[in-house]
């Protein structure tokens, strides 16, 4: 069981990490989207970039769920097996 101090100092990273977030993905000059810092850990902050919006589905292993989207790297394994497929194709051509 985690201790009450644990429980603030986890907290306080996730609300640091969605300011951090928030600092980002903001405008240049802009406010931050609350004043307190303990608003931040409540509440959900996203961004909306790639890299952070490709989730993959079922990592638990339980089997249940099909996988919805690939992960940036599975991509582009698929992108460059695809490509040496295509290239393997075109010498065999020539």
């Amino acid at each position: 069981m985690r201790t009450t101090a644990e429980k603030r100092h986890n907290d306080w990273k996730k609300a640091i990490r969605k300011r951090h977030i928030d600092r980002i993905t903001s405008f240049p000059g802009s406010d931050d989207l609350y004043d307190n810092l303990h608003q931040y850990s409540k509440n959900k902050v996203h961004c909306s970039c790639p890299i952070c919006r490709a989730k993959t589905n079922n990592k638990d292993g339980k089997g249940w769920a099909p996988v919805k989207n690939w992960s940036r790297h599975d991509k582009r394994q698929f992108e460059s097996m695809e490509n040496q497929i295509l290239d393997n194709e075109e010498e065999n051509v020539i």
